[in-house]
């Protein structure tokens, strides 16, 4: 059996291989603003769009940073208010979708219809409003997946949510995102005062240890510059009453255990009130925890004690 150690240092060669040899891997194909299934060109080449094609989709916003490219940020929304204003609204935002540089199993296969089905399943299960948040250049949304975990990516996950805020009238988020998502969770806690939780589930929340655990100088994306949300948390910013749930599996062999917990460790040291939860990932690699994360971040939106979020986690989180 290949270890997941194997693995990843497989990924990064055949990925930087790819990149080099075929000169059309950064030219992006145009954007779909219809029903189709999403395109697995896209997420390997990334998806053009511009504002007028995003506002032909109900549900996504013309995401613009203070610098850099603006995208369309596709999202999937469940149980928020006919009026308009929603109070809190808990915000999923998934892992990475490619493997190598091949996307995830079955991405090719879903649709917007399928998103929204999964939001709605989602939002019934944990019984709070809810949305699942797409990443730049992954489930027809516009940018390049191969860009992940460097600060555009985060800045305009930053961007989407404030527009996001602007249109539902949000008051507060939770957040949580799994493994790549939670490098973005991580990132926009050191940038927003108006998240109330956040559960960095498996997260890639310190890129650089993450690489040099697998004995590399850089990011499997190939890139050496990625985002370190750990060294840019400062005092004052987030919210008063931000509760943040570090949440892995020790034997985690995708994200290794030693490189999420600083995120933590970060976090006390300027006040934030964090926990440290273990769980056990459902796959091989012993990583997928998104759905513990979204019930433990449903919890905390819902303002259940800490304590009692400990003692679930106590009782057993998996998968």
């Amino acid at each position: 059996m290949q270890t997941g150690q194997w693995i990843l240092r497989r990924a990064w060669a055949v990925l930087l291989a790819a990149a080099a040899a075929c000169p059309a891997f950064a030219q992006r194909v145009p954007f779909d603003s219809g029903d189709a299934n999403f395109s697995a060109e896209g997420l390997v080449k990334g998806v053009a769009a511009d504002e007028a094609a995003c506002a032909r989709v109900r549900d996504a916003v013309w995401a613009r940073p203070a610098s850099g490219q603006p995208e369309c940020i596709r999202y999937w929304a469940a149980g928020l208010p006919a009026s308009g204003q929603a109070a809190r609204v808990l915000v999923y935002i998934p892992g990475d979708q490619l493997v190598f540089d091949e996307p995830e199993r079955g991405y090719a296969s879903r649709h917007p219809r399928a998103m929204q089905q999964l939001a709605g399943d989602m939002q019934a299960t944990l019984g709070v409003p809810l949305i699942v948040l797409s990443r730049p250049g992954t489930f027809g949304s516009s940018g390049e997946h191969r860009q992940r975990r460097r600060e555009h990516e985060a800045r305009l996950t930053d961007a989407a949510v404030d527009a996001i805020k602007a249109r539902h009238g949000v008051a507060e988020f939770g957040l949580v995102g799994l493994s790549g998502g939670g490098h973005l969770v991580a990132a926009l806690l050191g940038w927003r005062a108006d998240v109330l939780c956040a559960v960095p589930a498996s997260s890639v929340s310190s890129p650089r240890l993450r690489w040099q655990a697998f004995g590399r100088d850089r990011d499997l994306t190939g890139f050496a510059d990625s985002y370190e949300p750990v060294d840019h948390l400062r005092p004052g910013v987030a919210h008063s009453g931000l509760r943040v749930f570090v949440l892995g599996d020790p034997k985690d062999t995708n994200v290794p255990w030693h490189t999420q917990t600083p995120l933590a460790e970060r976090l006390r040291a300027i006040g934030v009130d964090t926990q440290v939860l273990t769980g056990e990932g459902s796959d091989g690699q012993r990583h997928a925890l998104g759905g513990s994360g979204r019930q433990v971040g449903a919890k905390c939106l819902q303002g259940a004690p800490t304590q009692d979020i400990l003692d679930l986690a106590a009782k057993g989180l998996k998968g």
